[in-house]
């Protein structure tokens, strides 16, 4: 069997394990619940809006609306993505059947790499959904361009695969909870970050911000900065330059580097029959 054969049939195999856990109809409750919030927020200032006896065009109001609102649905994506990759390469091992998989004639890394994928695969499909539909209606009902919502896409798969990597790293030291606990704190520890170094180029860009999360900010996963620049287009307010292709570039370092983290660490670990 070769390497790529390997991969597809165990990727497949782990992508249908996602869709089979009980996580997958929390995955589906919080997919409708997107939706279902795109639906409402999308029908406000639908043509032109009066505020204080002046009217206000639309298009203003969706260059507001859409950011925040496509913004905060990537970010869902990513919290989904690092709770689909807590256990989907921790529960095998401790269950005892990546055992019986790794029996055949197959790498460590390449069925380590295929639970990854199926992780990704089902987050991806998610994503797909709720960041297609969102943008769907932004698009039909706000009338904003539909190009930064192909790059925030671009960027929010990009940060998936940098989250599902490292989370399924820590997985093999740590338990659900405690993975789990990691990619929400996170999170939310990156966006603050992230947001306070974006707040402080654009009040002071020759005055960077200094300490953990300037280091943070600099060197760690730019998850928030690049999902923020490119949905930033649609308000004609702001200008994020070319914060995003810096910012994809450098997602793509994670991401690569996750990966082999993920390949390496899970070749040192010592797999009880």
């Amino acid at each position: 069997m070769t390497a790529v054969r390997a991969f597809r049939i165990f990727a497949a195999e782990a992508f249908r394990d996602g869709l089979r856990r009980r996580l997958a109809f929390a995955v589906a409750l919080v997919l409708a619940i997107g939706l279902a919030g795109a639906q409402s927020c999308t029908q406000l200032g639908i043509g032109s809006m009066e505020v204080n006896g002046e009217m206000i065009d639309g298009s203003v109001f969706g260059g507001f609306l859409a950011p925040i609102l496509f913004g905060f649905q990537a970010w869902a994506v990513l919290a989904i993505t690092g709770l689909l990759a807590a256990d989907h390469l921790a529960r095998p091992l401790a269950e005892g059947s990546a055992v019986l998989w790794l029996a055949r004639p197959v790498s460590r890394g390449v069925w380590a790499a295929a639970r990854l994928s199926g992780a990704l695969g089902v987050a991806l499909l998610c994503g797909v959904l709720l960041l297609g539909g969102t943008g769907s209606m932004l698009v039909l009902r706000q009338g904003v361009a539909i190009e930064p919502a192909f790059a925030a896409a671009a960027a929010t798969a990009l940060g998936a695969l940098v989250v599902a990597s490292l989370a399924m790293t820590a997985s093999l030291a740590l338990g659900r909870t405690a993975v789990i606990l990691l990619v929400l704190l996170g999170l939310v520890f990156i966006a603050f970050a992230n947001g306070v170094g974006l707040a402080a180029e654009l009040a002071h860009p020759d005055i960077g911000v200094g300490g953990l999360i300037g280091a943070v900010d600099r060197y760690g996963p730019p998850l928030f900065t690049a999902i923020a620049s490119a949905v930033a287009q649609w308000n004609p307010h702001l200008d994020p330059g070319d914060t995003y292709t810096q910012s994809m570039l450098r997602l793509a370092v994670w991401a690569v580097g996750g990966c082999l983290l993920l390949v390496a660490a899970f070749r040192t670990r010592e797999i009880e029959s």
